[in-house]
């Protein structure tokens, strides 16, 4: 696997398997008994591309790509379609209106994205929080799920000119301003390589074909990142 990225593990997944199930997400705020949804990976393969696609119409390679979205299968959707355009993702929280997050604010300013992704849900509210931060950029808005995913796309392949940082990692800004950490390809490879010696020594560091893994982590969270989305396309 050393050869081997993220996407190109993801485009891999589509094809000898693409009806296998990929993610579930169990959503408990709609409804205190969950309600379950789930994608296959041909599915989370032809979501990414779409994704990708609309993200080349709003900037270029090397950009930042802000997740303001609710945990679900649209974000995961929004982190890897960013990478895919060649974007730089960052993964965020949804801000709270009517409080200063400052943590969202201190990155925004930071990392002047050209696009911000979320879903319809809270668009409004994104929208209005980027009003009271009084930005100087004005970044686009994409939502996510009013989005046609299901849209057949060839694969555009990612751009030459893409960065070698797949995304950016912020630290909580609980005791400081908020620092951002790049995160590689290689990054990602090694961490899921020594996660994986952990959670199974006695198989080489190799998950059993049918394991599955459950995490309650939220995405813009570095481990709930790695484990709710990086390991289940790099461990299959």
């Amino acid at each position: 696997m050393s050869q081997s990225s993220v996407l190109s593990m993801l485009r891999e997944r589509a094809g000898p398997q693409p009806d296998a199930v990929a993610y579930a997400f169990t959503d408990y705020e709609k409804d205190q008994a969950g309600v379950s949804e789930s994608l296959t990976w041909s599915q989370t393969y032809r979501r990414t591309l779409n994704v990708a696609h609309e993200l080349g119409q709003h900037g270029s390679a090397g950009d930042r790509a802000l997740i303001l979205a609710p945990q679900g299968l649209d974000y995961t959707t929004a982190f890897l379609g960013s990478m895919e355009a060649g974007y730089i993702s960052v993964p965020l929280s949804v801000p709270q209106i009517g409080s200063h997050d400052e943590r969202v604010s201190a990155v925004l300013a930071d990392t002047s994205p050209s696009v911000i992704l979320t879903t319809s849900g809270v668009a409004p509210s994104v929208t209005e929080y980027l009003a009271e931060v009084r930005a100087d950029a004005r970044p686009t808005i994409v939502e996510v799920d009013g989005l046609d995913l299901e849209a057949r796309v060839s694969p555009a392949g990612r751009s030459k000119d893409a960065p070698s940082i797949a995304y950016l990692q912020y630290t909580s800004g609980s005791t400081r301003a908020p620092a951002g950490v790049m995160i590689s390809d290689r990054n990602l490879l090694a961490n899921f390589g020594q996660l994986m010696g952990d959670f199974f020594p006695d198989l080489g560091g190799v998950a059993p074909s049918d394991a599955t893994i459950v995490g309650w982590l939220p995405f813009y969270h570095d481990m709930g990142l790695m484990l709710g989305v990086i390991a289940p396309i790099l461990g299959g």
